[in-house]
């Protein structure tokens, strides 16, 4: 058995050792954190196989989030199977716990920039507008330098009660401005989407509702992470339920981002459904037309409503709209036509010939 780190003198633990509410919660946390890193896996290899178009940037992102997520479920079963196997026996490491946590602590705090990155970008590409986004980088900036910070403080090896002793107020910041984030990106989309309600066609409005949808429950899902953190941690500072909690976050902030990549197919069946094919029968007389209004320089709705749905869900640089498959055209084989005649040749007259 390996030797434990001495626990420096004066420090003291006041966690009461309970093993449901500290390795218990520990190991539940990584359990669920496993199973949602599978579901990422899944969804990394869904977008590779249905978007070979996308550009090369989007692919660099999902490749760093994934390999940015394999790390980091590598450092917190590291961190568990250090507790309860390596030091079985021995409560004292949970004062002191492995380095491989302070790792998961960093990673999730880079996860996290990614996928809040990704929804301003898509904001301001919707928007056309500086203020919202610049404020959404500027929080995310502030929300990875507080998580680099905690990494930092943490490789000094202080003891947990120490350490959030000192850090608490940091800890509770980094969590509030992620969530803060989250939620103005959500409520932004949402408020610039509800405009294409007015005045709309049903079938608009149903994919507009779809939109909104898709949107709050992407920035629901980190959002209430994040506040379950924050109220385990002040409900529940002797225990380590906000730390299994907490190895959830880095999983549904990878999760949600590769959810909006792939949602992007759907979306596209959905507006596929609504779009008039050439030449077909069927008549959607919610859909307006694709000309432009003659009295102004404003584009119709229909032609809005695309530049929101690419905007939204570029499914690549070159996109245009979801892809129509049309009937091979039927060649009718030429008919063989009956040889013409051939006219009897008939004697040249000429009158100047007596």
């Amino acid at each position: 058995m390996s030797k434990l780190p001495d626990v420096p003198p004066g420090s003291t633990l006041h966690l009461p050792f309970s093993l449901n509410a500290t390795v218990g919660a520990l190991e539940i946390g990584v359990l669920c954190s496993m199973f949602l890193f599978g579901v990422l896996t899944v969804q990394v290899y869904i977008y590779f196989t249905q978007f070979p178009r996308d550009p090369n940037g989007f692919k660099s992102m999902v490749a760093m989030v994934w390999l940015l997520d394999l790390g980091h479920t590598i450092a917190i079963c590291h961190c568990i199977y250090t507790i309860t196997v390596t030091n079985y026996g021995q409560p004292v490491v949970l004062a002191l716990p492995p380095k491989s946590l302070d790792i998961s602590i960093f990673l999730s705090g880079l996860i996290g920039p990614l996928e809040q990155g990704w929804f301003t970008y898509r904001l301001y590409k919707f928007t056309r507008t500086f203020p919202l986004p610049i404020l959404c980088i500027t929080l995310s900036l502030l929300r990875l330098g507080g998580s680099t910070g905690l990494f930092v403080v943490s490789l000094a090896g202080p003891t947990i009660q120490n350490y959030l002793t000192r850090l608490k107020w940091l800890i509770e910041a980094v969590v509030i401005v992620g969530a803060l984030v989250d939620v103005i990106l959500a409520v932004a989309l949402c408020y610039h989407l509800s405009f294409w309600r007015k005045g709309g066609f049903q079938r608009t409005n149903k994919l507009v509702n779809q939109l909104m949808t898709w949107t709050i429950e992407t920035g629901a899902i980190t959002s209430v992470g994040a506040v379950t953190v924050l109220v385990t941690f002040l409900a529940m500072e002797n225990n380590l339920v906000y730390g299994g909690v907490f190895f959830l976050m880095a999983k549904l902030f990878s999760n949600s981002l590769l959810f909006s990549l792939n949602a992007r197919q759907r979306f596209a069946r959905i507006c596929a459904e609504s779009m008039i094919l050439p030449g077909s029968t069927q008549q959607h007389s919610s859909i307006p037309s694709l000309e432009l209004s003659p009295l102004s320089a404003e584009p119709s709705k229909f032609l809005k409503w695309r530049h929101a749905q690419n905007v939204l869900t570029p499914l690549s640089s070159t996109y245009l709209g979801p892809r129509i498959q049309t009937p091979p055209r039927q060649h009718n084989p030429p008919v063989d036509s009956p040889p013409a005649k051939k006219q009897p040749l008939r004697p040249s007259y000429s009158p100047n010939v007596v």
